[in-house]
Formats: structure tokens, sequence, C-alpha cells
């Protein structure tokens, strides 16, 4: 009886795992049943179906062709492109004329010719004076203006603009100074037996190699500018010496320093009332202005008296 029981309880124990296996049983199930997912955005969001990549291209298509029929935009060829070497580059010229920053104005006075006689200039570490040519009579111009061009090209074409106009105001000032010549171009050819007032003008510089039309253009336009009183001053009217940076003149100690702009440094009167450099160093300024020689007939009637021995007249007042 006992064994029969014992093979009842197995059968029935057997039984009741294949139906949890099969399901029918629900005394095994191993997961939960899925619980759908809340979204998390409100009910009032509503689900954009993701865009296909055929209706992307549809779409800028047509976003082209507006623009293109709005004139936005330009049609697409199907000429290659020009390579680096086979772009066409502007002029200087014209690229100074279509500057967005600033267009120069078209310059007035023809810029000094290439001279194929100048002499060479060969670069060396450090300054080297230059050689100076004082027995060729330059071509000195008979415009005040162009005169001041060719002072700010050749002495500060690569400073800006304001240190271009501090070097045009030097030679303003030194017209009007009583002790130099009084014109403009009097003051920028101003030369001696010994040296010149300003380098360029005798050591070859002028038309040693072709001129920038960009760089002359400017230089035009900032000496009209200074010389017609439209440009600020920057220096003292006493201001009527300068030099750049890399040099060291013997006469800079004995200068007031007046301030630097870019590579040249401007200076005013003399500290110990002395003489400023470059005064009174014209072949034609042998007499300084402001001294008077009076003729004294008393002591010419001496003289002669003492030189033939002849008794003296006296002398009537």
């Amino acid at each position: 009886m006992r064994g029969v029981a014992s093979v009842l309880i197995a059968g029935g124990l057997g039984g009741a795992v294949w139906a949890g296996l099969t399901n029918h049983v629900p005394f095994a199930q191993a997961e939960p049943p899925a619980v759908k997912a809340i979204p998390a955005y409100g009910p009032d969001v509503v689900e954009v179906p993701a865009e296909s990549d055929q209706d992307r291209r549809a779409r800028l298509n047509a976003r082209l062709q507006t623009m293109i029929k709005d004139g936005k935009g330009v049609r697409l060829t199907d000429a290659p492109p020009l390579r680096r070497a086979e772009a066409p580059r502007p002029s200087v010229a014209a690229r100074a004329v279509t500057s967005p920053l600033r267009a120069e104005p078209a310059s007035t006075f023809a810029p000094p010719a290439v001279n194929p006689g100048a002499p060479v200039t060969v670069r060396r570490t450090g300054y080297t004076p230059p050689h100076l040519d004082l027995k060729t009579p330059p071509r000195i111009p008979d415009n005040d203006v162009e005169c001041l061009t060719q002072a700010i090209y050749y002495e500060a074409r690569n400073e800006s603009e304001a240190g271009q106009a501090a070097v045009a105001e030097v030679v303003l000032n030194r017209s009007r100074h009583r002790a130099y010549p009084k014109s403009v171009c009097q003051v920028v050819y101003q030369r001696n037996s010994r040296t010149c007032q300003f380098t360029f003008t005798c050591d070859g510089s002028i038309g040693r190699r072709a001129i920038s039309p960009v760089a002359w253009a400017r230089a035009e336009r900032i000496a009209r500018e200074v010389y017609e009183g439209r440009s600020g001053s920057q220096l003292p009217k006493n201001s009527v010496n300068y030099h750049a940076t890399y040099v060291r003149p013997s006469w800079g100690s004995r200068l007031a320093r007046v301030r630097q702009i870019g590579a040249h440094i401007f200076y005013g009167s003399p500290l110990n009332g002395g003489a400023t450099p470059g005064a009174y160093e014209g072949e034609s300024e042998s007499v300084r202005p402001g001294l008077l020689f009076v003729r004294n007939e008393a002591m010419e009637r001496t003289y002669t008296a003492a030189v033939s021995s002849a008794p003296v007249a006296p002398i009537v007042e």
C-alpha cells in the first residue's frame, strides 16, 4: 500500500513539473507580465517620424532651386576648377582700387622712373652708412606736394600713416623755421659739401627700384592732408629733426626728445640753446637771418688814412 502511494506521489509531482514547463500550470512563471511604458513627455507632444535620405535630398534640392530663382546662388558647372597657378591675379593697382579697406585716390604726380645707373646697395648685418653722391646735381621738382610725397615715400613708406604724417610735419616745420630754407623742396633737397639733410636725395635711392603704386598714392594723399592742414598735428612746431631707431647720431643727446612713432624718434629744441642739426648749412645761407651788417664809415676812413699815411679828417656828426 505504501509502495502504491509512493508511485502515485511521484507521478503527481512529475505531471506538475511537466505542466509548469508547458505553461499549462502558471506556478513556474519566470518573468512578470510586461508593463506598457509611459512616455516622459506630456500627451500634447506629437512624435515626428524620422526623415529618410531621399526626403532630405528632395528638400535640399528645392531650397537650392529657390535660392537660384531669387538670385542668391549660382549654378554649378561641369568645368574643372582653376588650379592655383592658373587663377588670374589682379595687379597691385587693381587691388588698391578694389580693396574694401581703403581705396587710395589716383596719384597726381608720376613717381620717379627706374634709373639703370643707380648704385646697388649691398645688404649687410646691422647698419651700413650709405655712400653719398654730393657732386651730381639732383633733379628738384617744382611742386612742394611732390617733394613732400617723395620724402614720405623714401623715408617712411613702411611706417604707419601716423609715422608718415610725422615725417611730413618735420619737413613743414623746417620750411617755417627761420634757420632753414623757405620752401618744402629746398628743405628736402638741402645739402652742402659734406652731407645732405634727407639721405634719399643723394644716396641713389631715387630710381634704384620701381615705385609701389599703392605706397606712392598713399604717400601723396598723406602729403596733401598735412600740407593743407587737414591732418591733426602730432609734433610741436619746433620739432625739426628725427632719425631711425637703428642709428645713433651724435646730435641726439643735444636735443630734447619729443616722442617715438614706429621706427622714428623725433626731437624738439636743443637742450642748451644751441643750433639744431642742419641749420644754416645751405650753400646760399652763409649769412644767418637776423644778423645785420652795417657799414662803418669812420673805421674805413681811419684804415685808409693809416695805410696812406695821410692826415685823418675830422668826422662830422
